[in-house]
């Protein structure tokens, strides 16, 4: 297998202050309302090599070709999935509101190409909202958001942030491209997770327990309100191990928005991709709660309708450099 490039700026461990408008090459913390606060990590510039070798167990299709990818500008990622508290500061609705509502509402939207209810196509009972809810804490990653709905919580915080002056020039509140992310997972790493290489015995990959919270683990020690049999969910934000850059739970938790619509690799090198112009699906990375070992390793992809939301997905804050206006 090729080398990854070593491009790869390094990323500073400067902390700007709570509230003050970020610096490029600076992690800093976002002040949202209610005193609550987004640790934003800077992602610098650089190469590697996005996808996974046809060696690599657990490897999907849809992996490969493995291609280079260039990232020419930095910029900053979540340090977590949002949380429950923080949809909470920035949205003013409650996961619960959104359960209700989704179950609630009888507007067709569009899914794989037709007009469809979503609670139909999800197929969730009207009057169970706990059948299909876990647990409410702040300190949870928001769950049943859809990429529509990720988006407008990018689009609003660019807003309010622009408004008080704090967003630096040429940067916007987004979601990570799905380059980014895997970049951003990666950190620096060739191994099937940055942790290692994912050896399972069973349904558990030790490598994993470290870092990620996934279907071999996360029903151990798991207390409240759960889903499935033993009983598990989404877990607190920021309690595994981070990669080398800082981010925490990249791999398992919740599967995270990207940016991108789904489509194949073509195996040419790519600078600063965006993915293709239109779709039917949007990119989702990192696995879940819910989700096998294999599901975690840093090339692994999934795909999703848009209006889609469930407890099995959430998606992570980008500061990203000004792209073209996505289509939805």
């Amino acid at each position: 297998m090729r080398r990854i490039l070593q491009l790869i700026l390094p990323v500073s461990i400067t902390l700007a202050a709570a509230g003050q408008s970020p610096v490029p090459g600076q992690s800093w913390s976002l002040r949202l309302p209610d005193s609550k606060i987004l640790g934003m990590v800077w992602v610098g510039k650089g190469s590697f090599l996005m996808g996974s070798p046809l060696s690599e167990p657990g490897r999907k299709e849809d992996e490969g070709p493995q291609m280079t990818v260039t990232l020419t500008k930095g910029y900053w990622m979540g340090r977590t999935e949002v949380t429950i508290g923080q949809w909470k500061a920035v949205m003013h609705t409650t996961i619960r509101e959104k359960v209700l509502n989704l179950l609630n509402d009888t507007t067709p939207v569009d899914i794989e190409g037709k007009k469809q209810i979503l609670r139909e196509f999800m197929r969730f009972k009207r009057d169970q909202p706990d059948r299909i809810m876990a647990g409410e804490s702040d300190s949870l990653p928001m769950y049943f958001v859809s990429w529509n709905e990720a988006m407008d919580f990018c689009n609003t915080l660019t807003q309010n942030e622009r408004s008080a002056g704090r967003l630096p020039a040429g940067y916007e509140y987004t979601l990570p491209t799905e380059a980014q992310w895997e970049f951003a997972c990666r950190a620096g790493t060739t191994t099937a997770s940055f942790a290692g290489p994912v050896t399972m015995v069973g349904k558990v990959a030790q490598v994993l327990d470290r870092v990620a919270w996934y279907a071999g683990n996360s029903a151990i020690g798991y207390s409240g309100r759960g889903l499935g049999a033993p009983p598990a969910g989404p877990r607190a934000s920021g309690e595994k191990r981070p990669n080398a850059w800082g981010l925490q739970d990249m791999p398992g938790n919740l599967w995270e928005w990207c940016r991108d619509w789904y489509g194949p690799y073509t195996g040419r090198s790519l600078t600063d991709p965006i993915g293709p112009a239109s779709g039917m699906d949007r990119v989702n990375r990192g696995g879940s709660w819910g989700s096998g070992a294999n599901d975690s390793r840093s090339a692994n992809r999934a795909k999703n309708p848009p209006a889609e939301m469930s407890a099995y997905r959430g998606f992570r804050l980008a500061l990203c450099p000004l792209q073209s206006p996505v289509a939805r």
